[in-house]
């Protein structure tokens, strides 16, 4: 009977799964991972909670055998029918400044458990020093003070995500941090101890210090099993490795040869898709524009597209004179991203807009009056 072997459990692993089980694949799917129920990753330092994909139950009706276990070794397969997927995810970068142990990362369920209860059980207004402001140190950052904490947040710029937000939504975004009760500090750490940090040459006492200075793409069992590895599993349009045909890798542990390795959500989704489709020998669909979200605050942010396209931008204001909506264009004046604060419906239509090579005008661009469903549309 033919198999598919899955190693690792977030989302583009479980997303596999599911696929194949929707698809009636008639084989045997095997799950291996260290944590054992697969579970979702951005309620990790949206909300600090862990939250299954699915009970026990729906892999026991479905025939998977979800087995929790460190795989050191990879069996590659000799038949045809069998297959072996690489979903490894990624590993937290760590500060190389003395001291570097005093730091938590939020990366895995027990992180997010150890700080939940940390927060839980501390004093009110309990000091938490986050180094690091992207998507999870901002978040975290924001969890922190729903926990009333007093939060500092570091940042080595005065706009960190400006690469998948924009320069001028990123530095807006930032700022307001502060009228939520955050301190915001752009500085370099030097150094940690028990209870401090040294920022800049200052030192901040912390009672918990985060490091949330981004991640990394686990290789470390596909470069052990001699696989092609640069920035990524390297694999090819239908997710397969470019070493073995039988070896498979998504979500953001891989990267197919030459393009851009992707650290999304729908991504990883869209890798599974992908591969259940190569394994079941069935014409694989075609990806979407690129999308995600984070949840900081009482905002919702959304980014569609790639800002590394952007030329120049043009900027969409509340009646607050706040930053709504920034599109970006490219050197040809063609619609290609946007970035979008509570935009609602804003970021399918700009999806679609995008998809379909239509680029509203400037003035249609700039009007707060112009909603998602006319926007792009002739003027009556």
């Amino acid at each position: 009977m033919s198999s598919v072997h899955i190693i690792g459990a977030g989302v583009a692993g479980y997303t596999l799964a599911r696929e194949l089980v929707s698809r009636n694949y008639a084989g045997t799917i095997s799950i291996s991972d260290t944590q054992g129920l697969p579970y979702d990753r951005p309620p990790l330092s949206k909300a600090l909670q862990v939250e299954p994909f699915a009970p026990v139950s729906w892999y026991r009706e479905n025939r998977i055998n979800l087995v929790q276990e460190e795989i050191t070794e990879l069996q590659v397969p000799t038949a045809e029918d069998d297959w072996v997927v690489l979903a490894t995810g990624t590993i937290p970068r760590t500060l190389d400044v003395p001291g570097a142990e005093f730091a938590r990362s939020l990366h895995t369920a027990a992180d997010a458990q150890h700080l939940a209860r940390e927060l839980e059980d501390g004093m009110f207004g309990q000091r938490v020093l986050v180094i690091g402001a992207g998507l999870v140190g901002a978040e975290f950052a924001s969890t922190a003070r729903m926990f009333g904490a007093q939060v500092t947040l570091v940042s080595s710029s005065n706009a960190p995500l400006a690469h998948v937000l924009g320069e001028d939504l990123a530095e807006q975004l930032h700022a307001e941090h502060q009228s939520h009760g955050v301190t915001t500090i752009t500085g370099t750490v030097t150094e940690l101890g028990p209870g401090y940090a040294i920022v800049s040459g200052e030192r901040h006492d912390a009672d918990i210090i985060v490091s949330a200075i981004g991640v990394e793409a686990d290789t470390a069992l596909a470069e052990r099993s001699g696989l092609d590895v640069e920035n990524g599993i390297l694999v090819d349009a239908g997710q397969r490795s470019t070493s073995h045909r039988q070896v498979l890798a998504l979500g953001d542990a891989a990267r197919e040869a030459g393009r851009p390795r992707a650290v999304h959500w729908e991504a990883a989704m869209e890798d599974a898709a992908i591969a259940a489709s190569t394994i079941l020998g069935t014409p694989a669909p075609g990806r979407s524009v690129p999308w995600f979200w984070s949840d900081r605050h009482d905002a919702h942010v959304e980014t569609v597209g790639d800002f590394s396209k952007v030329a120049s931008v043009v900027k969409r204001y509340s009646r607050r004179g706040k930053i709504q909506t920034v599109f970006g264009l490219d050197e040809s004046g063609t619609l290609v991203a946007a970035s979008m604060i509570d935009g609602g419906l804003m970021s399918k239509a700009v999806r679609k807009l995008i998809t379909r090579g239509i680029t509203p005008g400037i003035e249609q661009l700039e009007d707060p009056q112009i909603g998602p469903r006319e926007l792009g549309r002739p003027a009556p």
